[in-house]
């Protein structure tokens, strides 16, 4: 092999070697971004005006039970109660001298430009029969039921004021959270 072509194939290989070097490192670097733990939801955590009215309401319409009830005597005062059904947790927590959510947080599509937490949501077989059966146990329906091509939901708000959502997705399975 005659020297300019040894050359050559010298510098073919150096950059091949550089090219995929760069691209092990950016490989590298994006491997490192990504957590390093696994993580499972537990629970979410509302504000509500009365701890023991909110647990017969969440008992009552959607068959939560209690874990635990604790108390915290620091500041802020509070008392909470940890709420379960199967593998969905509830904490709820009374703050001493708490204010009642405002009246512009009470729409969920309104709600959508303060940011911050907008709602939770529940994965149901056939959300419009689910949003009557709480209607028919005096739940008030925030908003909905909406139906387009992927989804059934509807907005439930609770007896704080907070919402939540019941979702049935058509197909039965459930994607990715995006813009539910």
């Amino acid at each position: 092999m005659n020297s300019i072509k040894r050359a050559t194939m010298v510098a073919l290989a150096a950059l091949i070697i550089i090219c995929f070097q760069g691209v092990i490192t950016r490989v590298g670097v994006a491997q490192d971004a990504v957590a390093q733990f696994d993580i499972t939801p537990h629970h979410i955590g509302i504000s509500v005006a009365d701890l023991d009215e909110s647990i017969a309401w969440y008992h009552k319409m959607l068959g939560f039970d209690v874990v635990r009830r604790m108390t915290q005597d620091d500041n802020p005062k509070m008392i909470f109660a940890l709420l379960r059904r199967g593998d969905c947790y509830i904490e709820l927590f009374q703050v001493a001298d708490g204010k009642p959510l405002p009246e512009y947080r009470r729409d969920p599509t309104a709600d959508l430009y303060v940011h911050g937490v907008k709602h939770f949501a529940y994965q149901v077989k056939d959300a419009r029969a689910a949003a009557a059966a709480l209607q028919a146990k005096g739940a008030e329906i925030a908003m909905g039921p909406v139906e387009n091509q992927n989804v059934v939901f509807v907005f439930i708000r609770d007896n704080s004021g907070n919402t939540f959502e019941l979702i049935q997705f058509k197909d039965q399975e459930t994607p990715a959270p995006a813009g539910s």
